[in-house]
């Protein structure tokens, strides 16, 4: 099999990975484990050391992240990738969506910019976390579900970090915690069998 030379240049230059980089689509997941205060307790709510998930777009030729930070906003994905824990992450893909469906998702992703962040995870449009913002987008642009929505009591509410984070976000403001509240995770979206795992980087 003959190969050209330009593609032996791309070798030569830039390195295997870069001549057959990884083509990214508008709607892309993409996975890190934060390094914030609450980063602990979603790990340990969770059992899963994924607690932070946005979606790719393309915008003015580059690639940036949909994210419910404070507030919901784009960011350069290397921005994204450099804020998780060891620059580690993973991009999976929802398979078989059409051009429409992209914009469709855009439509609703754009319509939730700006709003705050949502620090009681509860599942009013009012306030939004990062999950429930792939969530609801994909959900009302697409019909489809990314990832099984849980209750609170779904998760594990026993351990030192959650307990703290119970008491001051909801007990210390005079809220109670409903266990039948709905809840949508990153891990419950990573472990997604629909999902088509695009790039990773341990």
């Amino acid at each position: 099999m003959k190969i050209s030379i330009l593609v032996l240049l791309s070798f030569i230059c830039f390195g295997f990975n870069s001549a057959f980089a990884v083509t990214y689509q508008d709607g892309d997941l993409i996975f890190h484990e934060s390094q914030g205060p609450q980063t602990k307790a979603i790990q340990e709510a969770t059992g899963s050391k994924w607690t932070h998930v946005g979606m790719l777009f393309l915008k003015q030729n580059q690639w940036q992240v949909a994210e419910a930070v404070q507030p919901v906003r784009f960011t350069s994905l290397s921005s994204f990738i450099s804020r998780g824990k060891n620059g580690a992450y993973r991009i999976y893909r929802v398979p078989g969506l059409k051009e429409a469906q992209k914009q469709d998702l855009r439509k609703q992703v754009e319509a939730f910019m700006g709003r705050d962040y949502d620090i009681w995870f509860e599942w009013s449009d009012d306030l939004i976390y990062c999950s429930e913002l792939v969530y609801k987008s994909f959900f009302r642009a697409t019909g489809i579900e990314v990832g099984q929505v849980q209750k609170f009591r779904d998760l594990r509410l026993d351990g030192p970090y959650v307990k703290e984070l119970i008491r001051q976000r909801v007990e210390n403001t005079g809220r109670e915690l409903d266990l039948n509240e709905p809840i949508i995770t990153p891990v419950a979206q990573i472990r997604d069998t629909k999902l088509v795992l695009v790039e990773e980087k341990k």
